[in-house]
């Protein structure tokens, strides 16, 4: 069990403690059984029992999340479908295919496909040219995905994720794309080796391992947003300009799906569009509470109101 693991249980434990929770762990682990006052109520893995399985859905499938916004007019970025023929044969694979390539051509030969049920950063590909999308498809269909989506690549500064509980905002963050600062000496490999533990993923395509940047000289190294590839988490208050809209956005997120307990994914393009990349029924605050300054206590805090809401219905 990994570190970030421990810390989810062992809030659990505090939490229950605290509110006098009979606590039981069953189906190896999978589930975690509350009871107070002869209710019982689940948490699995790390979905607890407030969303309906309508909205843990919706928020599990990257396109329909999509549809969903869009026909409530919750600015999101574009999603296109592309169907497997072997499980899906109903559909016509080139017809999508060829809507994917379209999109390529439209947004400067970049392209992200990706798995409709992805998470935390996996399955998901950038591609720039037609073949890689052919091969990128092909891939994620031979892992057995049933469907998966094309998206835009867009020049995002931030990503900013928002949690959400019933209505109500409970803690906004942002995150920043894994990056290295130059020491004027030191090749970009030699940087990434002395600050990561490990290689961030998905390393940007144009990075040139040998190249030495100049001293102060800021380096983006990877294109994806993922804590647990190195992004770094940034506090936000109220003198950040973008976070009424943020706030607003994510309000209307929420609502939009009928979900209760959620994370709300929104990104911060170059141009200064905000728009949801994706809502995520499934509550993860693992690295958050690892590498945040008092991100534990944050995590405990968000989790109590969870299932305080919880026995609360």
């Amino acid at each position: 069990m990994d570190s970030g693991v421990k810390a989810f249980y062992k809030i659990m434990d505090e939490i229950c403690e605290e509110r006098n929770i009979e606590q039981k762990v069953i189906s190896y682990g999978w589930i975690t059984e509350l009871k107070k006052d002869d209710i019982s109520k689940y948490i699995i893995g790390y979905q607890f029992e407030l969303n309906s399985a309508i909205s843990y859905n919706i928020a599990g499938d990257k396109f329909a999340t999509y549809e969903v916004l869009k026909s409530n007019n919750v600015p999101t970025i574009e999603h296109r479908m592309i169907f497997n023929p072997q499980t899906r044969s109903r559909y016509y694979k080139n017809k999508f295919l060829n809507e994917a390539k379209e999109l390529l051509k439209q947004n400067e030969n970049k392209l992200v496909v990706k798995a409709n049920d992805s998470c935390k950063g996996k399955d998901v590909y950038y591609c720039s040219t037609e073949n890689e999308i052919e091969e990128t498809v092909q891939k994620l269909f031979d892992e057995k995905n049933d469907t998966l989506s094309a998206c835009p690549y867009l020049e995002i500064d931030y990503e900013y994720r928002v949690i959400y509980l019933c209505g109500e905002i409970l803690y906004i963050y942002k995150k920043k794309k894994p990056y290295i600062i130059g020491d004027g000496k030191s090749t970009v490999k030699e940087l990434i080796d002395k600050k990561f533990s490990q290689e961030p993923v998905d390393l940007c395509r144009e990075l040139d391992m040998n190249y030495i940047p100049k001293e102060n000289e800021e380096v983006t190294i990877s294109w994806k947003h993922n804590l647990s590839s190195g992004a770094e988490p940034i506090l936000v208050d109220d003198s950040d300009e973008y976070l009424p809209k943020i706030k607003e956005i994510a309000l209307n997120a929420g609502n939009a799906m009928n979900i209760k307990f959620a994370s709300v994914d929104i990104a911060l393009t170059n141009n200064k569009e905000i728009l949801v990349m994706e809502v995520n029924g499934s509550v993860c605050m693992n690295k958050f509470a690892e590498i945040i300054p008092n991100g534990y206590e944050i995590a405990k805090n968000i989790y109590a109101k969870a299932i305080d809401k919880m026995f609360a219905e």
